[in-house]
């Protein structure tokens, strides 16, 4: 019996310190909904240079993890030609890519300019 009561008084202060909070939550006023992102055809251009300035930066970080990952295997070849020549592989891969992002963005650049 005493235990029942135990948590009985335990779970009435739980309710008691978390009833403050509804009344923080209580919305006081008129709410206005936030306005749409995309109202124009430049809006749209926008969204989109940001979703390819996004991917182009993640795609960066993972080209330079995989230039990480290739010098850790070129060090842990302990002198195996394979491992080696995989690893010199992979960090030109990834060397590759990185310019042909490079390339690809500046290619985006000058068009944005000549188009106006």
């Amino acid at each position: 019996m005493k235990n029942w009561k135990t948590k009985v008084a335990i779970g009435t202060v739980a309710v008691a310190a978390l009833l403050p909070l509804l009344g923080l939550a209580q919305v006081t006023g008129v709410v206005t909904p936030p306005s749409p992102p995309v109202t124009s055809a430049q809006d749209i251009i926008n969204v989109l240079n940001t979703l390819i300035n996004w991917v182009f930066t993640l795609l960066l970080i993972l080209a330079t993890f995989f230039i990480f990952y290739a010098a850790y295997l070129y060090l842990t070849a302990a002198g195996d030609a394979e491992k080696v020549k995989t690893a010199s592989n992979q960090i030109i891969y990834a060397a590759v890519a990185i310019a042909v992002a490079l390339v690809a963005q500046g290619v985006r650049f000058v068009v944005e300019q000549l188009l106006g």
